[in-house]
């Protein structure tokens, strides 16, 4: 909740926010050569939009546009006791999309794939559902194993073998 609050008041550390700062790093996204902001990291960066098509695919729900968006008229066009875990499930991709953001600016580290993204955010909203009723805990399951299930269907049809990916890593 406070995460998402601090998107919605525009005060999270992108690099945006970070250069009003005096941050002397790039103000490039991670992930494409955009300018970083929350908007773009969020909802417009490819990997964002690959997101919120793969949870429009899964669900057939619209995607939303911004922050003041998913927060507002968004959230409100679900029926109302289903828009807890919605939102949740949003919260735990952008939390996904920020974490993974952060392993590449202060880690160093090389971007995660769409798919370890999507992991990430299924695995978050997994951790979270352990704080809902059960029968909402039990749905939420359910849909990240469906999201899951329809990204790996995806990157199984463009020739990405999982099982020799799994057994090299073994």
């Amino acid at each position: 909740k406070i995460f998402l609050w601090y998107l919605k008041k525009g005060v999270t550390l992108t690099k945006d926010n970070l250069a009003k700062r005096k941050w002397k790093g790039s103000t490039k996204c991670s992930f494409c050569s955009a300018e970083e902001s929350i908007q773009h990291l969020f909802f417009d960066c490819y990997l964002a939009r690959f997101i919120w098509n793969a949870v429009h695919i899964a669900f057939n729900i619209q995607q939303p546009t911004s922050i003041s968006n998913m927060q507002g008229s968004w959230i409100k066009s679900f029926p109302f006791e289903l828009r807890n875990q919605i939102l949740m499930g949003a919260a735990a991709l952008c939390w996904a999309v920020w974490l993974s953001r952060n392993d590449v600016v202060f880690e160093r580290k090389v971007p995660n794939s769409y798919l370890q993204v999507i992991f990430r955010g299924t695995y978050w909203t997994r951790s979270w559902a352990i704080l809902s009723k059960e029968e909402e805990r039990n749905d939420l399951k359910r849909f990240c194993h469906k999201l899951e299930c329809i990204v790996m269907e995806f990157f199984s049809k463009r020739g990405w073998n999982f099982r020799n990916r799994i057994q090299a890593q073994s």
